[in-house]
């Protein structure tokens, strides 16, 4: 399934194209967890039910502030499937650096970890001014 420079499709659409024409091969390997592409396809899909469920619409954009993990992948996957805006936070930044990129992107969405490399993330946002 060869991906051209006119290419138009989303990552999303890519994933589900290629889960349809090899579905058993694997996508995602990440340490003990491997995702073949029919699994990362379905579990896109149920992230994308859930943020619906949640209420998550079109247009709206949806931050993650993860470090390269597989759930990562899931999460801005599911998020793109309905249209929502993906904004990406390097893992290095600091609470303060990461509030202000939430407040200016308008992110009303944001999923993290609590901890990694010894920060606690939902800590480090604990005293900024939020949308």
């Amino acid at each position: 399934m060869p991906i051209t420079e006119s290419d138009q499709r989303t990552l999303p659409q890519v994933v589900a194209a290629t889960a349809r024409a090899l579905p058993e091969r694997v996508a995602i390997s990440d340490g003990p967890v491997s995702l073949t592409y029919a699994e990362l396809d379905a579990a896109r899909l149920r992230a994308a039910a859930a943020f619906l469920a949640a209420g998550l619409a079109h247009g709206e954009r949806i931050a993650i502030w993860a470090p390269n993990m597989w759930q990562w992948i899931v999460a801005a996957m599911g998020a793109q499937t309905i249209g929502g805006v993906l904004v990406p936070l390097n893992t290095r930044l600091k609470g303060a650096e990461a509030g202000f990129i939430l407040r200016r992107s308008g992110a009303r969405w944001l999923f993290t970890v609590g901890e990694f490399l010894g920060m606690c993330y939902p800590a480090m946002l604990a005293h900024e001014d939020l949308p």
